[in-house]
């Protein structure tokens, strides 16, 4: 019997329109309509049809294995060199952090960033010692620092945001809104280059990374404390877009990243400062309120593995002044943060690094 030819042109399926894809789901030819740009088709967990998804990022940023804390302040009165020690604790069993190096200058309210190598601070605040310095060090060696570049704008108390390749380091202490980049890459000199402008000019702000854009939420420019959240896009240089508000406003606070949302935990004392909230990476929006810190803190870190967000260190007048309690709260069961180790020492305003290795 010969073959019988059907013309594609004869096959009509229902709301069929150009882009789309036919497939065969076991009884009959079924639509599946066109991606998005970016998207790639693939099969669905079940594996019994394809489906359009976003290709899964070589560089996610949450960690899988060390979180990293640097530097910070011990004096009560915010001024002077702060200890220069980098503390890393495990990801993936609860304990005490261990002094792994230094800084090259011990600073407070710097910004932190990292590959999937190397980790990084940048800047320093107006009352300790100034710098505009970036620091890099091994995730693999550890040990202590080098210098690997300087902000073209110095700045301190803003935040930091990670891609693949860069490094950004937005905001700022006197409040701007300069969001500034630094290649990875280790040749030559690795200078911040100035590419762009949050919509809002501000100071001790927290910061968030998914894989496509880098986002900066609440924050202070005098008075009152802000509640905007923004974000801006990895792929080209270009100001950044008011996205979604801070349900309560906040400053001084720490920003974590799952590979959904991010998160901002605690603040000063009248912004809900033993808080634990989240947005949206997918659809924007608006922060919501999900869990509580084991206590009111403001003025500490944030670092990021696949499946909990660390608060470390931080500033609660209530209890004498900086602490050095490590805490860990999940991004799977919105559930309240568990105290699961200390840092070597105690600071406030010290600099978050999540490896991701």
């Amino acid at each position: 019997m010969a073959i019988q030819k059907i013309s594609g042109v004869t096959i009509e399926l229902t709301s069929q329109a150009s882009g789309d894809v036919a497939y065969f789901d076991g009884t009959d030819w079924v639509r599946l309509a066109k991606g998005e740009p970016g998207e790639v088709l693939t099969m669905n967990e079940s594996e019994t049809a394809p489906e359009w998804s976003v290709p899964v990022p070589t560089h996610i940023f949450p960690g899988t294995v060390k979180g990293y804390c640097a530097t910070g302040n011990t004096n009560p009165n915010g001024a002077g060199e702060g200890p220069r020690v980098i503390d890393r604790w495990s990801f993936t069993t609860d304990g005490n952090s261990t002094d792994v190096g230094d800084v090259t200058l011990g600073r407070h309210h710097s910004s932190g960033q990292s590959s999937d190598t190397d980790g990084y601070i940048s800047g320093s605040a107006t009352n300790g010692p100034v710098t505009a310095a970036i620091d890099r060090w091994s995730f693999s060696s550890e040990g202590n620092a080098v210098d690997h570049g300087d902000l073209v704008i110095g700045a301190g108390q803003g935040t930091g945001q990670s891609s693949e390749t860069h490094g950004y380091h937005t905001g700022g202490h006197p409040a701007i809104n300069h969001i500034q980049k630094f290649a990875f890459a280790t040749s030559g000199t690795n200078n911040s280059t100035d590419i762009g402008n949050l919509t809002v000019a501000r100071s001790v702000t927290s910061g968030a990374t998914s894989s496509t854009h880098g986002y900066s939420a609440g924050g202070n420019v005098g008075n009152p404390t802000i509640n905007v959240i923004d974000k801006f896009p990895f792929a080209t240089d270009s100001d950044a877009a008011d996205v979604g508000d801070c349900d309560t406003p906040a400053e001084s606070h720490s920003g974590t990243s799952s590979l959904t949302h991010g998160y901002i935990a605690g603040g000063v004392f009248n912004q809900n400062g033993g808080s634990i909230r989240k947005y949206s990476f997918a659809t924007d929006g608006d922060s919501t309120n999900i869990a509580n810190l084991t206590a009111t803190r403001h003025a500490h870190t944030g670092c990021s593995s696949e499946t909990f967000g660390y608060s470390a260190a931080g500033y609660n007048a209530g209890t004498g002044g900086a602490i050095n309690i490590i805490e860990k709260y999940s991004v799977t069961t919105d559930s309240d943060a568990t105290n699961v180790g200390d840092l070597t020492v105690a600071r406030w305003f010290p600099t978050p690094v999540g490896s991701q290795v």
